[in-house]
């Protein structure tokens, strides 16, 4: 997924400089089930205006369930339109659309209908082993507010096929919702882009249809994007940019400074600093949740057999779910 966001700069960063190796043992248990003990900060719920707003949207309820595209019978997962519908998410639609009822409603009927003919939910694991290969984007651990972590390298881009690449960040952002405690409802994403290059670039068009296919259809899903490492011209691109974002998507975007941060104690979150763009990761992921790669304490090392046991339990755990519903 960090392709997506360095293919749409178009530009190759500074060679990493050598480090010499060190012997470490890993762990390569990934984290897709929230710690029991660890704080989770549920949503904030609905206020009055939007709660009527809400009433009157599910209102609308047989309008916007009725005649959807039918899915193949080809055995896999069937999408339940009714039981997806429900309050929390029309609530996220409405606060995407800034509370306008008619807007939250139309993108909540578009996104119904690309739900019946992408298919996200019969994606399986064993589908994406190729595109997960080497761990370009994968979910591992939670934030301080238990959100989950989605962790992008864009050096280890493996594909070249579009539509390969688009269902694995399809496939990650539906793992994030399912890896989500009861109340969460966004994830926060960690993005590694230090050893970018145009080599592992993803096409311009792949990484507009995935930005498309995410304000689209997972809006309201991004705590935090916490960018590792940046190179210099891709922080000066980003001034360059900033005035024409958002307030809102602004907020949520910062860098870290991985090597900078090591070994220096973690300061006040509002403790004053010269760039509010760059932060202490650790205040938004504890050290023990947070991979050593990122800055943390935990040495989580991406090793896909062990990773997709997890994955597979995971996945699995949600049809059984969604089968008893």
């Amino acid at each position: 997924m960090s392709a997506f966001l360095s293919g749409l700069l178009g530009r190759k960063a500074p060679e990493p400089k050598s480090v010499a190796a060190v012997e470490t043992e890993y762990d390569t248990v990934p984290r897709l089930k929230v710690p029991a003990g660890l704080p989770v900060e549920p949503t904030p719920g609905p206020t009055a205006e939007e709660q009527q707003a809400i009433g009157a949207i599910n209102l609308q309820r047989s309008e916007l369930l009725k005649d959807l595209p039918t899915e193949p019978d080809d055995g896999s997962p069937k999408f339940n339109a009714a039981e997806w519908l429900t309050e929390q998410r029309i609530l996220i639609y409405l606060r995407a659309s800034k509370g306008n009822r008619e807007h939250a409603a139309k993108r909540l009927r578009d996104t119904l209908e690309w739900r019946c003919t992408y298919r996200p939910h019969a994606i399986t694991p064993e589908e994406m082993r190729e595109e997960g290969a080497t761990g370009k984007q994968y979910v591992n651990g939670f934030d301080v507010g238990g959100r989950p972590v989605i962790y992008m390298y864009s050096h280890r881009e493996n594909t070249k096929n579009a539509e390969g690449q688009l269902r694995w960040v399809v496939f990650t952002m539906e793992q994030a919702i399912r890896s989500m405690p009861e109340g969460v409802t966004k994830a926060t994403m960690v993005i590694d882009v230090s050893q970018y290059s145009m080599s592992q670039a993803v096409p311009l068009s792949t990484a507009r249809e995935f930005l498309r296919i995410l304000e689209s259809h997972y809006p309201e899903r991004l705590h935090m994007a916490l960018i590792l490492s940046p190179p210099a011209y891709f922080v000066m691109f980003y001034r360059i940019v900033a005035p024409f974002i958002d307030n809102v998507t602004k907020a949520k975007i910062a860098f870290v400074d991985v090597a900078g941060n090591k070994g220096k104690p973690l300061m006040p979150a509002d403790a004053s600093k010269s760039d509010s763009t760059w932060v202490d990761i650790r205040h938004y992921i504890a050290p023990d949740q947070l991979q050593s790669d990122a800055g943390g304490e935990w040495p989580f090392k991406f090793q896909q057999d062990a990773y997709w046991l997890k994955l597979e339990q995971c996945y699995q755990d949600s049809l059984r779910i969604d089968a008893s519903a």
